[in-house]
C-alpha cells in the first residue's frame, strides 16, 4: 500500500509538471512598425488606371463549438491617457483554451504570402487583434488594432498553438475615433468604463489585378473570451 501511495504521488507530480510545461508563452510577436510592404500588382499597360478595390470580412455564422477557443487578455498600454490621433502601443496575450491545437498566423507582412505571379489569387489565414473601449451603454468604440498573416506553406508565418499555450503580441496603431457628435458626447460624459482586447481568426483570399484588389475573409468559428482590462482615458477629437 505504501509503495502504491508513493507511485501515485510521483505520477501525480509528473502529470502536474507536464500540464505546467504546456501552459506557457511560446512566442512574442512585435508588430510596432507601421511600415508594411506593398502587395505586388500584375504588369500594367500605359493606359491602366487604378480603380480601387474591396475588402470584406464576414463574421462567423455557424456553430462555435467545434473549432476551438481563444482567450485574449490585455497586458499593458504605454500610458493611461490619449488624445484621438495619438499612437498607442499595447501588449496582449492570445491563449488557446480549447481542447485541440490551433494554427495562428504570426507574420505582419501579407506581401510575403503572395504567389510568385502576382496575378494569381492567394489564400492565407489572418488574425485580427483589436483593442476596444467599452462604454456604460453596452456599446463599444474600436481604438487600435493589428493584423497578422500566415500560411502553412510559407515557413515561419504560422505557429501551432497547443492547449494551454499562448502568444504575446505587441502592437502599435493610431487611435481613430469617428468625428460623430454622439460618440464625442459619450466620451465627454465619462461613459467609458474599461478597455479590452478581442481576437478573431479568418480564412482569406486575395486577388490582385493591375487596377484593383479584392479580398474576402470568412471568420473561423472559434469561441472567444477575454480577461483583464485596463482603464484608458481618451480625449475626443475636436470638432
Amino acid at each position: 500500500m505504501c509503495s502504491f501511495r508513493i507511485y501515485f504521488v510521483t505520477l501525480a507530480a509528473i502529470t502536474m509538471g507536464a500540464a505546467h510545461c504546456r501552459a506557457q508563452e511560446v512566442a512574442f510577436i512585435d508588430v510596432t512598425s507601421l511600415v508594411r510592404k506593398e502587395l505586388r500588382r500584375p504588369t500594367a499597360t500605359p493606359d491602366t488606371r487604378h480603380q480601387g478595390g474591396i475588402i470584406a470580412h464576414y463574421p462567423c455564422l455557424g456553430a462555435i463549438n467545434d473549432s476551438g477557443a481563444l482567450h485574449t487578455e490585455l497586458v499593458s498600454v504605454d500610458r493611461p491617457r490619449y488624445r484621438a490621433g495619438d499612437l498607442m502601443t499595447f501588449e496582449a496575450t492570445v491563449k488557446n483554451v480549447g481542447s485541440g491545437p490551433l494554427i495562428i498566423p504570426t507574420s505582419s507582412e501579407l506581401a510575403d504570402l503572395q504567389s510568385d505571379d502576382p496575378a494569381n489569387q492567394f489564400s492565407y489565414s489572418e488574425l485580427d487583434l483589436f483593442l476596444w473601449d467599452a462604454v456604460s451603454d453596452k456599446s463599444s468604440l474600436g481604438l487600435v488594432g493589428v493584423r497578422l498573416y500566415g500560411d502553412k506553406n510559407h515557413a515561419n508565418t504560422t505557429i501551432d498553438l497547443r492547449p494551454g499555450e499562448w502568444v504575446r503580441i505587441r502592437g502599435r496603431d493610431r487611435i481613430n475615433i469617428p468625428r460623430d457628435d454622439s460618440v464625442v458626447e459619450r466620451i465627454h460624459s465619462g461613459a467609458i468604463d474599461h478597455s479590452y482586447p478581442q481576437a478573431a481568426v479568418y480564412h482569406c483570399e486575395t486577388l490582385m489585378t493591375a487596377t484593383s484588389l479584392a479580398t474576402s475573409c470568412r471568420e473561423v468559428c472559434i469561441r472567444q473570451t477575454y480577461g483583464k482590462s485596463l482603464p484608458i482615458a481618451v480625449t475626443a477629437p475636436e470638432k
